[in-house]
């Protein structure tokens, strides 16, 4: 059986990759190849932050890539799909059924309302959500209410979506040591920004 290293990451990167750019729907806006990229690099910067160790790091990074995958196959419980494809492509690459189940349980894990158990999980979960903080944020939240309405999930104006995303805002957590340190001070900043938009669209 075989851990997960360096080589087995990019061969994940370039399958991922071409499953995302060739496969996926025009009616994901939001979550394209571009999204699964920077989940990574959030991944990366809290793994590291979160002193893990490298192999750690390596199966972090397959799951970050295969999260979003299973967006392919289905718009809802896509994390199920997700979490199939990061298994068929392990196995083929004989990787431990130990590590399979642990990268598995991480993609699984982002399902909203997150409920992630171990340390891998909780960082998955937070690279995921590290957007929230980010400055460009509401660029790419529109991007996600137009994903919305083309996949026939909800139609919705911005002030309706913006009040939406604040009950969503209200009801999540960071769960690794990075997202309760860092990046929940910037979240708070964002939610100011999102209220002052809720206010001025009533």
């Amino acid at each position: 059986m075989n851990k997960v290293d360096g080589v087995l990451v990019e061969e994940a990167r370039e399958y991922v990759s071409l499953i995302l750019t060739h496969e996926l729907s025009d009616n994901c806006l939001f979550h394209t190849i571009s999204h699964t990229l920077e989940v990574l690099k959030n991944a990366e910067i809290i793994g590291r932050y979160c002193n893990i160790e490298e192999d750690e790091l390596n199966i972090l990074r397959i799951a970050a890539l295969f999260h979003d995958v299973g967006y392919v196959d289905a718009y809802d419980d896509h994390e199920i799909y997700s979490a199939k494809k990061a298994k068929s492509f392990l196995q083929s690459k004989n990787v431990d059924e130990k590590i399979i189940d642990q990268i598995e349980r991480a993609i699984l894990s982002t399902k909203t309302p997150q409920d992630p158990e171990d340390k891998i999980s909780k960082i998955l979960c937070d690279a995921d959500l590290m957007n929230l903080t980010f400055d460009d944020y509401f660029e790419q939240v529109d991007l996600m209410r137009m994903e919305w309405a083309k996949v026939g999930k909800a139609k919705l104006d911005r002030h309706q979506f913006y009040l939406n995303t604040l009950e969503f805002f209200q009801s999540h957590e960071y769960h690794s040591k990075y997202g309760k340190t860092i990046l929940q001070p910037k979240k708070a900043l964002t939610e100011r920004k999102l209220k002052d938009k809720v206010l001025v669209g009533k």
